[in-house]
């Protein structure tokens, strides 16, 4: 008569089974949640966007540390140490693991914007004594001088730069513009692999492990041909478009997770915090309410468990921390305060039970 195994062998094969089809970095690490920070927040005659917040009907969705002068002037100016400090507070108190900063040169735009100043929360992020409590890591674009490369790649050994799939320094690269394929950024795809090739040593050389290079791009096939063409590792989005409201612009996301796995490649989920506002047409139509969020969260890590081996980085990326005038923001707001935080929160707090 054949005997039964014993109890502790049974769960020995379950979980063996359990983790066949998981990479040991997707068995070990928890899922991390990442949320993109672009930093147009600071005084200058040239930045269009803290004047788009002007008009009263926008105030509420003004950040913590805008100042109301009147029902048509606003001052958001988030470019403090103290600040962000308080940005960091919060994001780990919402359980955000890190912040992805674009990552911009020191150029002037032709109506006198300074991209440089895009950079100052990261380098107040940088000299925070609290900027152990949230991580980060960086967008850019590629085919960069050297003088860039070697900030990123001196950014990268910091302590708190964001690492996946065991223990990997994670890099996203805009390919954001529907031109955006290899051949016209840089010229070939063998020119494209010798440049990542080359990053890629130049990061190696320092002591990290082989960096997860991630595209960012508009639609799946765009992402797919550039990581194809560059030798990049994993695919994602900035945001994705759809829907009439948050319900269905979060219909949108979840579509473009599934059709950047129809490409065969590894995917890193992006989500939203809401699209919409004085910069286009939209309105407040597609703001979440704190359980739609929540709701979000949820379909997001439940599509990881469920493909470990395509979303082997274990990650997600939220649009985002601060496109305020854009439409998606979790920093807190004149309106709502904490509750888009604590509706991730919540859902985080489920996860760790």
């Amino acid at each position: 008569m054949k005997r039964k195994p014993a109890k502790w062998m049974m769960a020995l094969i379950i979980a063996a089974a359990l983790c066949k089809n998981m990479s040991p970095a997707s068995a070990a690490e928890p899922a991390t949640i990442g949320a993109i920070r672009w930093d147009a927040w600071f005084a200058d005659t040239m930045n269009p966007y803290e004047k788009n917040l002007s008009p009263k009907r926008w105030h509420g969705r003004l950040p913590f540390y805008a100042k109301i002068i009147s029902d048509n002037k606003v001052e958001v100016r988030g470019d403090t140490q103290a600040v962000v400090d308080q940005e960091i507070a919060y994001a780990k108190a919402g359980g955000i693991d890190y912040w992805a900063f674009l990552y911009y040169p020191a150029t002037i735009r032709d109506d006198g914007f300074k991209h440089d100043y895009m950079n100052r929360a990261r380098r107040l992020y940088l000299s925070s004594q609290h900027k152990s409590d949230v991580n980060f890591c960086l967008i850019v674009y590629p085919r960069k001088p050297d003088k860039e490369i070697n900030e990123w790649i001196k950014m990268m050994q910091e302590p708190t730069y964001q690492k996946v799939a065991g223990g990997r320094p994670l890099l996203y690269f805009m390919f954001w513009e529907t031109n955006s394929t290899v051949e016209h950024t840089f010229g070939s795809a063998q020119k494209a692999n010798a440049y990542m090739d080359k990053l890629r040593q130049r990061i190696m050389q320092t002591g990290q492990k082989n960096p997860y290079f991630v595209a960012l791009s508009p639609t799946p096939e765009i992402g797919a041909a550039a990581a194809a063409g560059a030798g990049l590792d994993a695919i994602s989005a900035y945001t994705s478009w759809g829907g009439t409201n948050y319900l269905g612009h979060c219909a949108a996301q979840v579509r473009n997770w599934n059709g950047m796995k129809a490409t065969g490649k590894k995917i890193v989920p992006n989500l939203t915090a809401g699209w919409g506002g004085p910069r286009d047409k939209n309105g407040d139509r597609m703001q979440p309410k704190p359980y739609e969020l929540s709701a979000h969260l949820r379909s997001a890590y439940a599509w990881i468990d469920a493909n470990p081996a395509v979303a082997e980085a274990k990650t997600m990326l939220f649009y985002a921390w601060n496109e305020v005038d854009e439409g998606g923001w979790l920093v807190p707001d004149k309106g709502q305060g904490t509750a888009k935080l604590d509706a991730i929160r919540k859902v985080v707090d489920e996860r760790r039970k």
